[in-house]
Formats: C-alpha cells, sequence, structure tokens
C-alpha cells in the first residue's frame, strides 16, 4: 500500500486540479498497510474497468454468488468405492493431520490436537512419515491400512482417540444412520435461502460421485434431511428449485480435453475414456462419444463456447454437476495448469462473484483449480489473488466441527471482494484523471528485495504433503456410478 501511495501522490504533481495528498489517503483507505495488487489487476483497474463498461455495482449491494463444490473430503467425508468406514475415514483424517516427531525411525505425537496446518517446521504428520519409510505405490495399501487404525489401541495415534470419537459423532445422524454430507454445507444452503440471495450451485469431481450428492442435495431440498425437516428448496414455495435432476443433460456432464489442449464440454454422461468401464479405451478423442452407446445430448466445442455455456448456466439460480478431467491433470504433472476450470469475472463491472471450494488447493500453485479470467483469457493465473477473494482451501477437519464454516468462508471471500473492487473503482477513477498528452510520470524505486505479498503470501510449507501415488490410486479407483470416489 505504501508504494501505491507513493505513486498516486506523484499523479497529484501532474495537473490533475484539485486532486490533493487527502485524496489519496481517502482512496487507499481500505487498505492495510501490507495490501497489495499484481500488474495484472493494476492493468484491469485502468483498460478493462473504464467508463465504456457497463454500469458498476455498487460494493454493497449483494452480487449473484456462483458456489463452485468440490466433493471428496470438502463436502463428503465417506468413502463407499474403497468399503471404507466412517471410523477408518477419520483415521486417515486425522494421520494426515496429527503432527509429531521421528526419532529412530519411530513417529511421536507432539500435539493435543489436530490442525489442518503444520505447526511447526520441525514436524511431521503421521501421513507424511509413512510415505517417507513405506513410499511408492506398491506400499499404498499397506499405508492406508496403517491409517485407518492410526487412534486405535497401540498405535501411534492412540492419544487422539477422544477426537477420533468426537468427529464420529458429527458424521452420525441420531437415529445411527451415516451423513453423506456434512451439515456444514446444507446450514450454507439455508443461510443464503434465509438471506434471499441470489446463487448458483455447481459440483465439481475427478470421480463418479455425482449422484450421491444429487440423491442428499434433492432429499434435502425436498424437506427430509434429518437435522433441517420440512426447510425446502425445490420451488414448491415459489422460490427457486435447487435440486439437482440429472435426468436433466444440460445440467451435468464431463469436461474432455483435446490433443491442443482446446477445452470441450459433454453433456449427459459423466464417462470418459480411460476412465471407469472405459479405461482401457485407445481412442480418447471426442470421436470417442461417437462410437460408444452413451447418453450424451451434445457436445460444447472449443474453450470460448464452454466459456459461454458456463457463464450463462452460472448465471441461473440452478445447480449443475460436472466431472473433471483427471488425466489431463496427470497429464500436466498435477499442477494448476491442468486443474480443475474455474471460470471468474475479475472486473468492477460485473454484477457476479465466482467462487470455488476443494481441500486439496495449495498456495504457491493452485494445484488443482485453473483459474480462467473471462476478460482477459489466456491459459494460467498467478493464484495467490484469488486465495483471497474466490478460492478457498477446504478444510475437512473444521467443516465436520462446525456447522457454520462454509458460512464463515463465504462471507470472507465476499469481504474481501468487496473491499478489493471498492479500491479498484477509487484508483481507477484517480488515473483516468491523468493528462493525455505530453506528461510522464516518475515512479519510486521499490526497495531491494520488496515483496508486495509480504504478510499476504502463504507458506507453502504448512501444507501436508501428499503422496502422488495415493492420490492417482484414489482419483482412479473404480466402482458404480452411484458410489463416491475417493479424491484428493
Amino acid at each position: 500500500a505504501d508504494g501505491l501511495r507513493e505513486l498516486l501522490l506523484s499523479l497529484c504533481d501532474h495537473s490533475l486540479g484539485e486532486w490533493e495528498p487527502s485524496d489519496v489517503d481517502n482512496i487507499l483507505a481500505d487498505f492495510g498497510p501490507k495490501s497489495s495488487i499484481d500488474f495484472d489487476e493494476f492493468l484491469s483497474w485502468v483498460y478493462q474497468d473504464s467508463a465504456m463498461l457497463s454500469p458498476r455495482l455498487d460494493c454493497r449491494e449483494q452480487r449473484h454468488l456462483t458456489i463452485n463444490f468440490d466433493v471428496n473430503k470438502t463436502i463428503v467425508m465417506r468413502d463407499k468405492t474403497a468399503n471404507k468406514s466412517v471410523e477408518v475415514v477419520i483415521n486417515e483424517v486425522l494421520a494426515e493431520t496429527c503432527w509429531g516427531s521421528v526419532q529412530d525411525d519411530v513417529w511421536h505425537l507432539s500435539v493435543t490436537k489436530p490442525t489442518s496446518l503444520r505447526p511447526d517446521d520441525s514436524l511431521v504428520s503421521y501421513a507424511e512419515c509413512l510415505e517417507s519409510q513405506m513410499p511408492g505405490a506398491a506400499k499404498r495399501k499397506e499405508r492406508q491400512a496403517l491409517k485407518g487404525a492410526f487412534t486405535s489401541f497401540g498405535f501411534p495415534g492412540e492419544r487422539m482417540a477422544h477426537h477420533h470419537a468426537n468427529l464420529c459423532k458429527q458424521l452420525v445422524y441420531p437415529d445411527g444412520s451415516p451423513v453423506q454430507v456434512v451439515h456444514a454445507f446444507f446450514r450454507l444452503l439455508v443461510e443464503l435461502k434465509r438471506s434471499k440471495r441470489s446463487f448458483s450451485l455447481i459440483f465439481r469431481s475427478f470421480g463418479e460421485d455425482l449422484e450421491l450428492v444429487a440423491r442428499e442435495l434433492n432429499s434435502f431440498c425436498q424437506g427430509n434431511h434429518p437435522l433441517f425437516p420440512g426447510f425446502r428448496m425445490d420451488g414448491s414455495d415459489g422460490e427457486p428449485d435447487y435440486r439437482f435432476d440429472m435426468s436433466d443433460p444440460e445440467r451435468f456432464g464431463n469436461f474432455h480435453v483435446d490433443e491442443g489442449e482446446e477445452l470441450n464440454l459433454v453433456l449427459g454422461t459423466i464417462e470418459q475414456p480411460g476412465e471407469g468401464r472405459f479405461k482401457d479405451a485407445t481412442d480418447r478423442s471426442l470421436a470417442f462419444y461417437e462410437h460408444n452407446d452413451l447418453p450424451v445430448k451434445r457436445i460444447v466445442r472449443g474453450t470460448s463456447a464452454v466459456v459461454d455455456f458456463l457463464w450463462n448456466l452460472s448465471s441461473q439460480r440452478v445447480t449443475a454437476g460436472f466431472r473433471d478431467n483427471f488425466l489431463f491433470w496427470k497429464r500436466k504433472g498435477h499442477t494448476q495448469e491442468g486443474g480443475k476450470f474455474f471460470l471468474y469475472d475479475a472486473s468492477r463491472g460485473t454484477d457476479r462473484h465466482e467462487i470455488f471450494f476443494d481441500d486439496n488447493v495449495h498456495f504457491d500453485d493452485l494445484k488443482i483449480i485453473r483459474p480462467f479470467n473471462r476478460l482477459r483469457q489466456r491459459r494460467s493465473w498467478w493464484g495467490l489473488p484469488l486465495l483471497h477473494t474466490n478460492v478457498c482451501r477446504a478444510d475437512a477437519l473444521t467443516a465436520i466441527n462446525d456447522d457454520l464454516y462454509f458460512v464463515g468462508e463465504v462471507r470472507r471471500l465476499e469481504e474481501n471482494y468487496q473491499t478489493k473492487l471498492a479500491a479498484m473503482q477509487r484508483c481507477s477513477t484517480c488515473l483516468r484523471r491523468l493528462p493525455l498528452k505530453n506528461s510522464s510520470l516518475c515512479l519510486p524505486k521499490p526497495e531491494e528485495h520488496y515483496d508486495a505479498w509480504e504478510g499476504l503470501r502463504k507458506d507453502e510449507r504448512v501444507l501436508p504433503a501428499t503422496s502422488e501415488a495415493d492420490v492417482a490410486s484414489s482419483l482412479l479407483a473404480t466402482g458404480p456410478v452411484w458410489d463416491e470416489r475417493s479424491e484428493s
């Protein structure tokens, strides 16, 4: 913010009439002492959001939300495909979030409660220790068995058994039946409806679990959820119908990426060449869908057409779901460049706000999400600014324990987004007052080793290390289309 203040003060000296230094302070009122923007954002303030664009939305107004939800370990904490009980899944979560030290090749617990982020650089999780001592896909079953028994008597995490019991209680209904989708997800829907918010809901998964989520959501929308009896979002009260209708091929499908890395969207089926029952398919082109008896309604061909389709769909008050392309993510080395396609609009002229929740988001590289700016289309964008306004690394522990978790995270992202857009509008207004001719600016030289994102940059080292072999084996697990598919 100090550097930006110096820039704007420089503009005061270039014939801007009555603009005083006090005006600069007003412009930056919403910036903290360590706030900053990157160069692309700065350019968008000046060029994308000029007076010629559509009227700007007052930052105090409520925008239409497009909320993308990953499925496994974001809103679903069960794994039926691998035939894992709630107890085993919670043990695996704790094995990844309990931290300790290794002495003489033996892992010792060092914390009193689980945390999703590494509390100290010297500590490792039990799961990381197992990966180090038993690396590779060949040892995966052995690792998974040890993680699944982490808090059992005689195992390294037995002192965390009370945390295990408490988490398991959160995933069982009063009648003893298992919770499929965490309560925090439904609580968010309740709050959105009560506050009369306009929003679209889009499920995203590498796996075959969309039908599971559809059943759970539809039961909730029809007033049959045990914790929200009678609460309806099925359109029967004249409000929008948020049931996920997988008989409507315009509401579900899967992403396909061709050899030229052009994006396509196949509507009406979640089957993919190289996956599930078509694992051995040699033709991975779009011709695959012509040669197999699949209920394809139509194919949206090309990135530009896909952008238009998704932008129109997400403007509506509906629910949809799409299967993302794991093989493309794998081909790109499990990096952001091949991640789940995330369409967003960063301009001030929009009346919308796009959000993505995924438990596998990283800080240096979003890893599993590929952000795509609708107005300035290019292959990839820096993820750090989006972590403050559009993307959330979902915390499974908190999502299980805190029913208001997603409510709080949406509120946080909205507040940050509004602050950013308000600052963009004030700065853009001032920059447009610059003389058009015969002027130059002398910009202050930044300090050596200056980091504009200091204080906002997140340390990648606090994240638990993930075995790519475990991720790949989980994501490529096969099973009935209505079962969950384990996804990192």
